[in-house]
């Protein structure tokens, strides 16, 4: 039993170290688990807004193309244009120079009126061009824009991607923490609850041998009877049966020497 309960009080303070060796553990491994969550979340926020942004420079590319082709388009009509107008403008100098020989009036009215028509469709012509003109630059001013924007995702996804590596490497190596931590931590609680079960397996057998002890017990005791004797020998009683004020009552001698009065008797046999 001695030996019982030597082990039980070992275990018992072995079950506490531990207790303190699983909760360490065990504090280690949630921190390790949460500092690895943070770093995939941030792996995949990043993987997400790098998807993000390349969407967005895609649909940037597209407009960008549909702008320039627009402008290109503008650029093409403007230069029939101004080619037209050139032409226009070496006819109208033609007719002038004509006009300055006709001899008669139908020749001077036939080219006036050939000059007038030229004139409206310069006019019409440099309206054209001028229209182009503004078009085309609201058009580069627009392709500028959406160069600038393309430019800056761009350099935004570079970025992402030149912080990936690094945090690649760092979400490894907290998942290789974690795996670490956890091992240790269930270690650690598998050796505790061994221990436990095993503090509850010598408590058990202890608990069955004070119970024995118990029902042994009662028997010996009576068969002793130690409080009977002790109280059989209690001083207070003896002390008043031994009372003397009592004796001394009865012991009083002035009766005595009134019974044993002799002078009588011996009168008696003197005659």
């Amino acid at each position: 039993m001695v030996g019982l309960v030597t082990t039980a009080k070992k275990l018992t303070q072995q079950k506490l170290e531990l207790g303190k060796i699983r909760r360490s553990s065990e504090k280690e491994f949630k921190k390790a688990k949460s500092i690895s969550r943070k770093y995939s979340s941030s792996l995949t926020s990043l993987e997400k807004r790098v998807n993000s942004s390349r969407e967005q420079a895609e649909d940037l590319g597209q407009i960008l193309s549909q702008k320039i082709a627009q402008i290109e388009s503008v650029q093409r009509l403007k230069n029939t244009a101004i080619e037209k107008l050139g032409l226009e403008t070496q006819n109208k100098e033609q007719l002038e120079g004509e006009s300055e020989f006709a001899n008669t009036e139908e020749e001077k009215s036939s080219i006036a009126s050939r000059l007038s028509m030229i004139h409206s469709t310069i006019a019409e012509i440099k309206n054209e061009i001028k229209q182009r003109t503004s078009m085309e630059k609201k058009l580069q001013q627009s392709i500028d824009e959406y160069n600038k924007s393309k430019s800056k995702v761009s350099s935004k996804i570079k970025k992402n991607l030149e912080s990936k590596p690094t945090l690649v490497k760092l979400v490894k190596n907290s998942k290789n923490k974690v795996e670490t931590t956890a091992k240790k931590f269930i270690s650690s609680q598998s050796r505790e609850n061994s221990t436990k079960n095993r503090l509850i397996k010598i408590s058990s057998e202890l608990s069955e041998i004070m119970k024995k002890k118990a029902k042994a017990k009662p028997k010996t005791r009576k068969a002793k009877a130690k409080p009977k004797t002790r109280k059989a020998k209690a001083k207070p009683k003896t002390r008043k049966a031994k009372a003397k004020p009592k004796t001394r009552k009865a012991k009083a001698k002035p009766k005595t020497r009134k019974a044993k009065a002799k002078p009588k008797t011996r009168k008696k046999t003197r005659k």
